[in-house]
């Protein structure tokens, strides 16, 4: 396992028991997903990037078995109190300890964008999956978190925002990394509102998805670090607010931020 991967399993390791709670965005493309599946069970359905299983209910009924992987130890761990699975797998997606053609169906969400080569997870899932065999997963891409982009820019900070792919640097990479795949992309903006820049701040922490490569942090600290950084964060403009609020899971008057998600959402048969 690579360094960097070492640093995403440990910071979604020590978040494996508040993430369930956090996981709003988790939820809503979970769910888009699951819908996206055949509701009758049929051969291995595998599912990438488990985190604690809050799905598996709803997965084991997809496939006749069900397998769970994921880089972080403590995730798994937090899976197998459910005990749904099969078999719970500590595994790079990038490296998969399964056998050729071995699974019909591969389910991942919000997995992928922690991949520095998602080409190389593509070329896995296109060894791993049967001929006909299904891909449904989700993935952010560039854009995500503008806002907080914007405010550490405007401080003269270094942005702690991770940088996600574009659509179509996206879609290439997967389709060169497994061409027998036809693959199709859609996209959608997610936005939810938040009281400060504090409480985003903590649910990502609690999601474990605060890790960004190399980050270090310089200048402002503590209390002064998030008072200058909301002062920062981009205003919901006063005579539009409840249209920008539009997709926003809150609507209360005390939330005055929004935070933005670019969500990718990826299809493939293999042929």
């Amino acid at each position: 396992m690579s360094v960097q991967a070492h640093a995403i399993a440990r910071h979604f390791g020590k978040a494996c028991q508040s993430y369930s709670n956090a996981a709003r965005l988790q939820r809503l493309t979970g769910y888009a997903i699951l819908n996206g599946l055949p509701a009758e069970p049929r051969g291995c359905l595998l599912d990438l990037g488990c985190g604690p299983a809050w799905l598996h209910p709803e997965l084991v009924q997809r496939g006749n078995t069900l397998l769970a992987v994921d880089l972080s130890a403590g995730m798994l761990h937090q899976a197998r109190q459910l005990g749904l699975a099969k078999a719970y797998i500590q595994a790079d997606a990038a490296a998969l300890p399964l056998p050729p053609a071995s699974v019909r169906r591969v389910f991942s969400n919000l997995m992928l964008q922690w991949c520095p080569k998602p080409g190389e997870v593509a070329a896995e899932l296109e060894r791993v999956l049967q001929s006909g065999g299904t891909v449904n997963l989700s993935t952010l891409l560039h854009g995500t978190l503008a806002e907080l982009r914007q405010a550490f820019l405007a401080l003269k900070l270094r942005p702690h925002v991770n940088q996600f792919l574009t659509a179509e640097a996206l879609l290439l990479a997967m389709q060169q990394g497994a061409p027998t795949i036809d693959w199709q992309l859609q996209s959608e903006t997610v936005q939810f509102s938040y009281p400060d820049v504090l409480a985003l701040g903590r649910e990502l922490k609690s999601l474990g998805a605060n890790y960004v490569p190399d980050k270090e942090r310089k200048g402002l600290t503590g209390r002064s670090y998030w008072q200058q950084l909301q002062q920062a964060y981009p205003k919901l403009p006063g005579n539009a607010q409840a249209g920008y609020l539009e997709n926003s899971t809150a609507d209360t008057a005390a939330d005055t931020i929004i935070a933005s998600y670019q969500v990718a959402y990826l299809t493939g048969v293999k042929r």
